[in-house]
């Protein structure tokens, strides 16, 4: 059998659909999913009412017509758009999803009579699905659509309020921008390094007195964070020794934290190397999106009883952040 034609040659040559859509599903590696973090969120009315509103954006869907496999849709909404929600009865309450789907005429019938006055694309609700229900896959449908959210309603609600509402949306290919900081401690960098410093609680002080630069994306909602303290020196003279570590990003009077963990030394005698990390996804504040910021690790000491950890040559430090944008 020939191939059809190629994505895309010219010279007046004819392409097949079916190309074009091999072509959206192999650019987006057959994922599925809203365009942007915003993009098509269901909401009540701004007076809750019997409808919803699905806010405007644009989506990527894998084709789910028998026969469509390895082929997408990419659909866009340009305008807010209301669905009427059918009221529930006496007898009990009912959950529907709310799906994003193609019509595609080639699947479904007949082409439309008029093929510019025609809705290829749309928002619907399916009624009547089981309340655990998260995605249109788990309804196992035969045409391309995505889950927005499910509308949960009591028995005789025709109202629909946020509480009634939740969110299945999920990106269809979310950015992400990693950055792994490393540092190994040198001759060079003793003494100064050596021991814990001396900054007192709650700001801390830098531990060790090492910065890296860091640009946060414009899109970055979020940050994962993880941090190694590797082969600190511990030498374990009396008991009851604690304090606090974590990452900053900016700087102290102006910047945001990992959440704090602790250390604690509770024997005594002998020398030991220890391993200390912290651990951390959080919101990025938006006034630091789409700027430079330092990065550095920090700490203080609750009560040292002269049990000082230290940083020596045989220590290494590093600081693993994953800037990440998901839905809103």
């Amino acid at each position: 059998m020939a191939f059809g034609t190629p994505w895309a040659v010219g010279g007046g040559a004819q392409h097949e659909v079916e190309v074009a859509r091999q072509q959206t599903h192999d650019s987006t590696g057959g994922a599925e999913g809203i365009s942007l973090p915003g993009d098509l969120k269901v909401r009540p009315l701004a007076t809750p009412g019997t409808k919803v509103r699905v806010a405007p954006g644009g989506a990527i869907l894998v084709n789910r017509y028998p026969g469509g496999d390895g082929q997408s849709y990419t659909v866009r909404n340009d305008v807010e758009v209301e669905v009427p929600v059918t009221a529930t009865g006496s007898a009990g309450g009912r959950s529907d999803l709310v799906v994003a789907r193609v019509l595609d005429p080639q699947y479904e019938g007949q082409p439309p009579t008029d093929p510019s006055d025609f809705d290829y694309s749309m928002v619907e609700i399916i009624e009547g699905v089981p309340s655990s229900t998260m995605s249109a896959r788990d309804l196992n449908l035969n045409y391309p659509a995505i889950g927005l959210a499910r509308i949960d309603l009591p028995a005789s609600t025709g109202t629909v309020e946020a509480a009634h509402l939740t969110d299945l949306r999920a990106m269809a290919r979310p950015r992400r921008d990693p950055h792994l900081f490393t540092y190994a401690l040198t001759a060079e960098d003793e003494p100064d390094w050596l021991n814990w410093p001396t900054g007192a609680p709650p700001d801390g002080e830098a531990w060790p007195n090492h910065f890296w630069h860091v640009d946060i994306p414009e899109w970055a909602q979020r940050v994962r964070i993880r941090a190694f303290w590797a082969q600190v020196r511990v030498e374990q003279k009396s008991p009851n020794n604690y304090g606090h570590l974590w990452v900053r990003i900016g700087t102290s009077a102006n910047g945001f934290s990992s959440q704090h963990v602790n250390w604690d030394i509770a024997t005594t005698g002998g020398i030991t190397r220890q391993a200390w990390m912290v651990a951390d996804d959080r919101s990025v504040p938006a006034e630091f999106r789409g700027t430079r910021q330092q990065v550095y690790l920090r700490g203080y000491l609750n009560n040292d009883n002269g049990n000082v950890p230290k940083l020596d040559m045989q220590s290494a430090i590093s600081v693993d952040l994953e800037f990440y944008e998901t839905r809103v």
